[in-house]
């Protein structure tokens, strides 16, 4: 029998970020031509990008309204005619992925405070670029049939196996059947665009340098969101592996954007700014927009002031003199001046929102570098890492490393998706984050088991409740086509006909019970028939190494399998 997706003729990869998404595709005759959506543009602020806020608005009735630059601005002229009230939008919300234990039935929360099923949220945002993705394809003459398109989905590597297998999910809500979705980890898409892209579109540095086999470099990629660093090693073929595993943490380009507000804060005071989000989100809107634009230009050492024009809706509410004094009585003394209707920032200012993120990237990155021997290249990628006070920071700070950056420093994510998409096989190899292993209830050692796990079975044998079975260490370097652990479980004597086997995560190296540090990932049911008489077993298969984690269960007595991709959302 041929599969429905054999034909294969388009690879679209959806970049799904913090701050910006987007999508870009290519042919498989053809995969480095890279197609994508004409200029996204935006109402308020004049904006123009190769991808759309990720920003959800939806109606009354919690059907979808729109994406992007269009949900911004039509909320901002809802919120002018006083009609948003019903409405919800929601703006930046993959954050809830890395900083929550998300669930099947999670809720988050809009910018009013009103709560809609994430899963909702992330499903209709990938629904429209989906789409609108399908639509360009379809107007570029390319689309044979639905059927023929692979899609890819970014995630970081950073995520745990829970928050990757919600995208996934949300991707199969959004109409993109299972089989034809493929999840890629962020910076080993970015690598895989550098190994192929032609030395002519590197910004910075000799691409030629990382694809010479035996070579390690650091991938760093720093969006919105969240800093992802990597380190991958060239292999013979060409191909890359994991030399150290995925890590980083919420120190995207948000937290610049949040310390730039927190002046505002200060000027115009807190309750000003958020009148002014309910009365003119347009408003609001524009002094983001502008600043998005003008953190983009800041360096080091710039020399003179930045100027931002005041909005004249807040301008209206303070009094010069309250502002003035505001400034005068708090840390932008001698930072900030006004200017008719003007802010005036120093450049030391500018740059002071941006130190807490760099200096987090900046410790994250020598600590890597402190594990990990031979590392002489680091590739800069992600859409924080346009900034040239970014770039600047690295060449200072790593002056011994070549510094890489490709010249679509913003874009290199969603092209080597995808290239991952049309193989896969680019990556060969991955280190495992988490130590994983099965609840079980062994034989009671008062010299290892807590007193408060013992108890006595059926057949007076002491046992310790709920041990922890390692399977698989964390930081073993698996293939990418996955590695299979096989195990043995017996069924209980008070439960003859059946047992679970309940598998978790856990950062510990050896950890003896299953405790608070350990994250359930999932679990799969075996048993025989009432009617079956005899001793049996069940021979356990788990997969590791791959997007998803996968278990299998072979009931010698029966030859029954039982099978199951770990559902980590229940």
């Amino acid at each position: 029998m041929v599969d429905k997706f054999d034909d294969i003729n388009v690879v679209a990869a959806i970049d799904f970020g913090t701050t910006y998404s987007g999508y870009a595709f290519s042919l498989t005759l053809d995969e480095l031509k890279f197609y994508g959506p004409q200029i996204w543009n935006s109402g308020h602020g004049g904006m123009t990008s190769h991808k759309t806020p990720t920003s959800l608005l939806l109606n009354p009735d919690q059907t979808f309204n729109s994406f992007g630059f269009e949900a911004e601005d039509k909320f901002a002229e809802l919120v002018a005619d006083e009609n948003h009230h019903g409405f919800y939008l929601f703006q930046r919300f993959k954050m809830e992925l890395h900083c929550k234990n998300i669930k099947k039935h999670s809720k988050i929360h809009d910018v009013s405070g009103k709560a809609v099923p994430a899963m909702k949220v992330f499903s209709l945002s990938i629904k429209y670029l989906k789409d609108h993705c399908l639509k360009t394809i379809g107007d570029r003459g390319f689309l044979q049939s639905s059927n023929n398109i692979k899609f890819v989905l970014t995630v970081p590597a950073i995520w745990n196996d829970r928050s990757k297998q919600f995208m996934r999910k949300a991707a199969v809500q959004a109409g993109i059947d299972d089989a034809q979705l493929t999840l890629a980890l962020e910076p080993e898409a970015a690598s895989i665009y550098c190994q192929r892209e032609s030395l002519e579109n590197m910004r910075v540095g000799r691409q030629s340098g990382i694809t010479i086999p035996g070579t390690r470099y650091m991938v760093v990629d720093i969006g919105g969101g969240t800093a992802d660093f990597s380190v991958h090693e060239v292999e013979e073929e060409g191909t890359l592996t994991e030399l150290y595993r995925a890590s980083g943490g919420p120190y995207g380009g948000i937290y610049v954007d949040k310390e730039y507000l927190k002046m505002y804060d200060t000027i115009f005071g807190k309750d000003a700014i958020d009148k002014l989000k309910k009365e003119d989100m347009g408003e609001y809107l524009t002094i983001i927009r502008e600043f998005e634009a003008k953190k983009r230009t800041v360096t080091a050492n710039y020399g003179s002031c930045f100027v931002t024009s005041m909005s004249a809706v807040l301008n209206e509410m303070v009094a010069n003199e309250k502002k003035i004094q505001n400034i005068q009585f708090s840390y932008l003394r001698d930072k900030v001046s006004l200017v008719k209707s003007k802010l005036k920032l120093s450049a030391t200012l500018m740059e002071s929102f941006f130190k807490d993120s760099l200096d987090n990237i900046i410790d994250h990155i020598q600590n890597i570098l402190r594990s990990t021997e031979d590392v002489n290249m680091i590739l800069l990628v992600g859409g924080y890492g346009e900034s040239p006070l970014v770039q600047e920071t690295f060449r200072n700070e790593f002056t011994n490393l070549e510094i890489i950056i490709p010249q679509d420093c913003n874009l290199a994510v969603m092209k080597g998706a995808v290239l991952f998409g049309h193989n896969p096989m680019s990556i060969t190899a991955r280190i495992l984050r988490f130590t994983y292993g099965v609840s079980v209830n062994c034989d009671f050692d008062s010299k290892i088991h807590p007193q408060e796990r013992r108890f006595t079975n059926i057949h007076g044998v002491e046992k310790c409740r709920e041990a922890f079975q390692k399977l698989i260490d964390k930081n073993v370097k698996v293939p990418a086509t996955g590695r299979i652990v096989t195990t043995e479980h017996f069924p209980q004597p008070e439960t003859p006909k059946q047992y679970t086997l309940s598998v978790y995560c856990t950062e510990k190296d050896n950890p003896i019970v299953v405790d608070e540090s350990c994250q359930l990932v999932g679990t799969l049911a075996v048993s025989v028939p009432e009617h079956f008489k005899g001793i049996w077993s069940g021979h356990e298969k788990y997969e590791f190494g791959m997007t998803e984690i996968k278990v299998s269960a072979t009931v010698k007595a029966t030859d029954e399998t039982f099978e199951t991709t770990l559902d980590l959302l229940e």
